[in-house]
C-alpha cells in the first residue's frame, strides 16, 4: 500500500501543479516507553498521527465555490500501511453567506473540538481479541494524551455535513453518516440494520480570546446491541470552553454519554463487555449479587461522565503544559458500578525550534479502576495502571 500511495502521489503532482491546490501535512513521531500493569514494558518509535493532504477550490461565480480535500494517514516507523483517503476526504460547495456542504468522509462534530487535548501522542487504548479473554486483551499507547476523553472524535463514512456561516460569533453544523456499523447481531424483531449516526455542533467565538462549544452524536443502532434491549440508541454530548489570554491557554471540557465505555469511539467498537464485577442484567436492579452478563455498553444502557482540564503557558519558545482528566463511576441499567472510573494526569513541555518544527517531552499516568472493562481484561481483580514517557518531534508543512 505504501508503494501505491507513493506512485499515486507522484502521478498527480503534474496535475496539481496546474490547479489551485494546497499541499499540507504533519510528520510527528516520538521515542516512547510504555508500561502497563500485568504486561511487559515496551520501548518504541511511536507515530503520532502523521498525515498528508491535498485540498483545493474552484470559483463558480456569484460567491459560490466548489471545494475538495483528500487527506491520508501516514505511518512513521513502518508500524502499519499508508493509503489514500483514510482521513477527511470530500467534495462540496461553499457559499460564504450561506455556509458549506460536504459529501464524503468527514469529521463528526466532536472531532472538531478537543482543544483541551494539547498533546502529541499515538492514541491506541483498545480491547483486543475475544471479549472476556484476558490473553493479550489490551494494546496500549497514548497514556501521555487524552486518548480516552477524545476517542469519540472520529469521521463519518458515507456522510453529508452542513456548516453554517458565522453570525456575530455564532455558528453551527449538522452531519449524518449512513451505515457506519454494518456488523449487527439480530434483534428480537429480526432486524440487523446498520447504524446511522447523526451529529450536531454549536459554537461561539469571541475574537481570539474566548470560545465555547457544544457537540452531540447519536447512533441509531449501535454495533452488537443485544436482542432484549428495546432502546438501541447510543449518544454522547460534549461541552468545552477555551480561554486564551496573556500567552496562556486554559481549557476545560465535560462529556456525558449513554452506550459508550471508556475505550469506545463508536459504541461497541472498543470491544468492551461488562462482567460480574458490578453489572446487573436487565430487570435485576434489586439483585444483591450481580450475575455475569456479557453486556455491550449500548445493551447495558451504560451511562458515563468525564471531565478534562488543561493549562498551557507560552514563554518565548517554551510552552510548559499540564492536563488532568477524570471519569466517574459508570451506571448500567440504572445501577452504579462501583470502582468503574478512571483518573489521568499529563505533564510536559514543548520547545518551538521554528514556526513549523516543535520538540517536546511528556509523561502521562492513566489509572482504570478495577471494575472497568479495561482492568477486568488486563489485570483481573485489580486496577489497571498505564504510564508513558516520550520525547517528541513534529514538523508541519
Amino acid at each position: 500500500m505504501k508503494r501505491n500511495l507513493i506512485a499515486v502521489t507522484l502521478a498527480v503532482l503534474p496535475v496539481l501543479a496546474m490547479a489551485d491546490v494546497t499541499l499540507y501535512g504533519d510528520l510527528k513521531a516520538s521515542l516512547e516507553g510504555d508500561s502497563v500493569s500485568g504486561q511487559a514494558s515496551q520501548n518504541k518509535l511511536q507515530d503520532n498521527t502523521s498525515l498528508l493532504g491535498f485540498k483545493g477550490e474552484e470559483d463558480l461565480g456569484s460567491g459560490l465555490k466548489s471545494i475538495w480535500q483528500v487527506e491520508s494517514r501516514l505511518y512513521m516507523g513502518n508500524s502499519s500501511t499508508s493509503s489514500l483517503g483514510t482521513r477527511q476526504t470530500f467534495v462540496g460547495l461553499d457559499d460564504g453567506a450561506l455556509g458549506r456542504i460536504r459529501l464524503g468522509y468527514v469529521n463528526n462534530s466532536l472531532n472538531d473540538l478537543y482543544t483541551v487535548d494539547q498533546w502529541q501522542y499515538g492514541a491506541n487504548i483498545k480491547n483486543q481479541g475475544q471479549p472476556l479473554s484476558p490473553s493479550n486483551y489490551m494494546t496500549v499507547s497514548g497514556a501521555n494524551g487524552l486518548s480516552v476523553f477524545t476517542n469519540s472524535g472520529d469521521r463519518l463514512k458515507n456522510a453529508l455535513r452542513y456548516d453554517s456561516a458565522e453570525f456575530y460569533g455564532f455558528s453551527a453544523n449538522l452531519g449524518y453518516g449512513l451505515g457506519e456499523n454494518k456488523s449487527q447481531l439480530p434483534h428480537l424483531d429480526g432486524s440487523t440494520s446498520a447504524s446511522d449516526i447523526a451529529s450536531l455542533g454549536l459554537d461561539y467565538q469571541y475574537q481570539d480570546l474566548l470560545s465555547a462549544h457544544y457537540a452531540f452524536q447519536r447512533e441509531s443502532n449501535p454495533l452488537n446491541t443485544l436482542a432484549y434491549n428495546a432502546d438501541r440508541a447510543a449518544n454522547k454530548s460534549l461541552f468545552e470552553v477555551d480561554l486564551t489570554v496573556w500567552h496562556c491557554l486554559v481549557s476545560g471540557a465535560y462529556q456525558i454519554s449513554t452506550g459508550y465505555d471508556w475505550v469506545d469511539d463508536f459504541s461497541g467498537d472498543g470491544g468492551s463487555v461488562l462482567t460480574a464485577a458490578g453489572v446487573l442484567a436487565p430487570n435485576q436492579a434489586t439483585q444483591i449479587n450481580p450475575v455475569p452478563s456479557g453486556l455491550t455498553p449500548a445493551a447495558a444502557r451504560l451511562k458515563a461522565s468525564q471531565e478534562a482540564f488543561s493549562l498551557a503557558y507560552t514563554w518565548g519558545a517554551i510552552t510548559p503544559k499540564i492536563t488532568y482528566a477524570k471519569g466517574w463511576n459508570e451506571q448500567a441499567n440504572g445501577v452504579v458500578i462501583n470502582e468503574s472510573g478512571y483518573r489521568q494526569y499529563i505533564v510536559g513541555v514543548d520547545y518551538a525550534l521554528s514556526r513549523r518544527t516543535t520538540a517536546g517531552v511528556s509523561y502521562g499516568n492513566l489509572l482504570f479502576d478495577k471494575n472497568t472493562a479495561i482492568a477486568q481484561g488486563d489485570n483481573p481483580g485489580a486496577d489497571a495502571s498505564l504510564k508513558a514517557v516520550a520525547l517528541t518531534l513534529a514538523h508541519s508543512f
